[in-house]
């Protein structure tokens, strides 16, 4: 799960609580005016968010589809 999900989550469970009739629709507009709270609640929480860092980039992606189209050309 992402950290949006897992806050998300924590505030429906929070609102859940207190309120049978809270909707997660509610929760995500909460949680979105929430957002400031996030990164220390996850800190607390102890979640590892993913870096960026570890996706490939546009450009090793793309080197990968010319190869494939280089190679068809050479069929032909």
């Amino acid at each position: 799960m992402t950290a949006w999900n897992n806050f998300v989550k924590k505030i429906y469970h929070e609102g859940h609580s207190s309120d049978k009739n809270y909707s997660f629709k509610q929760a995500l507009k909460d949680a979105s005016a929430r957002k400031s709270e996030m990164g220390k609640t996850n800190l607390a929480m102890g979640v590892k968010v993913k870096s960026k860092s570890s996706r490939k980039s546009r450009k090793t992606r793309k080197s990968k589809k010319s190869r494939k189209n280089r190679s068809r050309r050479s069929r032909k």
